[in-house]
């Protein structure tokens, strides 16, 4: 294959999958003006290490490799000193209390739902791109690292709780 075939190969597939990558890296980063630096990186490094034989598999590769560059970005940034549980859940508490909604999850998830955004991050992550990027599980497996039964586990458990929450706001809202 010639560099230019090489090339064109990889623009489709860049493409293909340029928006999916973007919004995966805006709803991990949560809005964050970063998302469009890391998700250029993001391409930088498929190419620097693109293989033609990745075409099948290229979009679990890439948001692999999105997923992997947002960790790493936030371990970066993250401070030396370790703080307890209650310490964070208190930032987080007051991060969320005082936080605008522009750039929140309700932009990313359609209905805004607030269950969805109360849901643990791991969860979040998970049914995003099970119901957002409507990855099939074995793909969501190949990103994550996790088997598709646990990827499975844990979509039904986040979609068991935004149920029973929309449920009990329903039933408040009745009374």
């Amino acid at each position: 294959m010639t560099s230019q075939e090489h090339l064109t190969e990889f623009s489709v597939l860049v493409k293909t999958h340029l928006n999916s990558v973007i919004r995966y890296v805006s709803f991990l980063t949560r809005g964050n003006e970063d998302a469009s630096d890391i998700a250029q990186d993001v391409f930088l490094k498929a190419w620097q290490q693109f293989d033609p034989q990745l075409k099948n598999s290229f979009r679990a590769w890439v948001m692999k490799i999105a997923r992997n560059m947002v960790i790493d970005r936030y371990k970066r940034r993250a401070p030396a000193v370790k703080y307890t549980g209650a310490q964070i859940e208190q930032a987080v508490a007051r991060t969320s209390d005082t936080e605008n909604t522009a750039g929140s999850e309700d932009d990313v998830w359609p209905e805004g739902l607030p269950a969805f955004s109360r849901l643990p991050v791991n969860q979040r992550e998970i049914v995003y791109m099970r119901y957002v990027e409507q990855i099939p599980y074995d793909e969501m497996s190949r990103i994550t690292g996790k088997s598709q039964e646990a990827l499975r586990k844990i979509v039904s458990r986040a979609v068991l709780a935004i149920r029973k929450e929309v449920a009990n706001e329903t039933l408040q809202q009745s009374e």
